[in-house]
């Protein structure tokens, strides 16, 4: 698969060692999160599971509407900016509109927290979690900038450190801390929270705690705003094709459903592990080059970077199918009813995977509305697919639907990219 000669193996190479620690760290974060999962369910139940899920959920895409594709449009601009001062500029710009945008949330739901648990979800539990969502909004959009920071000045270390290492042990530390004092099912929501706040405030400590220079890149913020709202868009609705099934399930199945369905979800996305860590690599590489108008360096290191995921996606793959029941059982006996709804996603995630680093290829490129474009379409369709497939198959349904929509899209960036750049992400 691999092409012979010099230019290749320097691309290889440089793809494994920087990948390599992208990858250490996802697996070292997702060891945690598996622990932490085991943890909720054995010692607070699937129904509170359920309802943290759901609540994180929320949070999840509250923070991703309300950063304005912020994050994305960083590292994009980033490309064509090689001095550091500049970097923490841009970020603080960036930092100060991100600031004024999640006061929306945070007032939405200090005042209507009831509304929200009681009429629109009709679950009276979620109150409290929704106050916590409401003051968590920011500091879920400051984290995610602020790893992508490190990613611009490629920094793999300290971005593995603070987006993966230091919020998966806290939140674990917070989780045995509290059960141990007896706290209520609500406090497992907390953890995360509290995780996320303390890892902020040890990042920039440690980006602004000495007085260095700063100077601001002559970007404005309606330039920023301009490129980064189509990856906003981008980003709600690829949040909601991953969560469209958790959200409308939560509104008909119960807590104990949206648990099993959560627990299969989180285990069949583990097949997006390699290309999840790529994007790490990929998206500072792909806007340098784009920035340098060097298409030829940019194919390859695409096409490598796809070849290589392909390789080391397809066995995990079909790990995860095979020992589906044994995994779930993991998790409690209630969970292996989950073993078909497992399949299923870990399917359409090994499609996705194979098919590379789509959104993000166009993302770098100055292609963002495609994107935007594309992730309507698809949650158009994972949208009508879940009305009518979750009424009559559940949990099941929900996952059918995930597959084919994953398919669909991924379909389309892949004939997208051939359009606009040249060339398929595999070959």
């Amino acid at each position: 698969m691999f092409k012979t000669g010099k230019t290749d193996k320097e691309t290889i190479q440089y793809l494994l060692s920087k990948g390599g620690f992208s990858f250490l760290f996802r697996m070292f974060a997702m060891a945690f999160s598996f622990i932490s999962m085991w943890f909720i369910t054995n010692f607070y139940g699937q129904a509170v599971y359920g309802t943290y899920t759901v609540a994180l959920t929320v949070l999840q895409i509250l923070a991703m509407v309300f950063a304005l594709g912020i994050p994305n449009a960083f590292v994009s601009f980033a490309g064509g900016i090689d001095n550091v001062e500049k970097l923490k500029g841009l970020l603080l710009k960036s930092g100060a509109i991100i600031l004024i945008s999640s006061l929306v949330p945070m007032l939405v739901f200090s005042f209507g927290s009831g509304f929200f648990s009681e009429t629109v979800f009709q679950k009276a539990s979620l109150l409290n979690y929704f106050l916590v969502v409401s003051f968590s909004v920011p500091f879920m959009i400051f984290h995610e900038i602020i790893c992508y920071y490190f990613i611009s000045v490629k920094k793999i270390i300290s971005y593995g450190l603070f987006f993966y290492i230091f919020p998966s042990i806290l939140f674990t530390l917070f989780l045995v801390v509290f059960y141990y004092y007896n706290l209520t099912g609500f406090f497992t929501f907390l953890a995360y929270v509290g995780s996320i706040i303390l890892t902020v405030f040890i990042a920039l400590l440690l980006l602004f705690y000495k007085k260095s220079k700063i100077s601001y890149p002559e970007i404005s913020s309606s330039a920023i705003i301009k490129k980064s709202f189509p990856m906003m868009i981008s980003g709600i609705f690829l949040i909601l094709l991953n969560w469209t099934d958790i959200l409308m399930l939560g509104r008909i199945e119960s807590e104990s459903q949206i648990g099993i369905y959560n627990t299969a979800f989180k285990v069949g996305y583990l097949t997006l592990f390699f290309v999840v860590s790529m994007n790490v690599i990929i998206m500072p590489k792909v806007s340098e080059l784009f920035h340098q108008n060097n298409f030829t360096e940019m194919k390859k290191v695409i096409n490598r970077t796809t070849q290589l995921v392909i390789i080391l996606t397809i066995p995990l793959a079909l790990g995860i199918i095979f020992f589906s029941e044994s995994i779930l059982k993991l998790f409690g006996d209630g969970f292996i009813a989950g073993k078909t709804t497992l399949i299923l996603i870990s399917l359409g995630a090994l499609f996705n995977a194979m098919t590379g680093n789509v959104d993000q290829i166009l993302n770098m490129t100055n292609n963002q509305k495609e994107v935007r474009n594309i992730f309507f379409f698809g949650f158009l369709i994972n949208v009508a697919l879940n009305l009518y497939l979750i009424p009559k198959y559940g949990i099941e349904g929900a996952a059918l639907a995930s597959l084919i929509t994953n398919i669909v899209v991924n379909v389309v960036f892949v004939i997208i990219i051939k359009n606009k750049l040249g060339f398929f992400t595999f070959m």
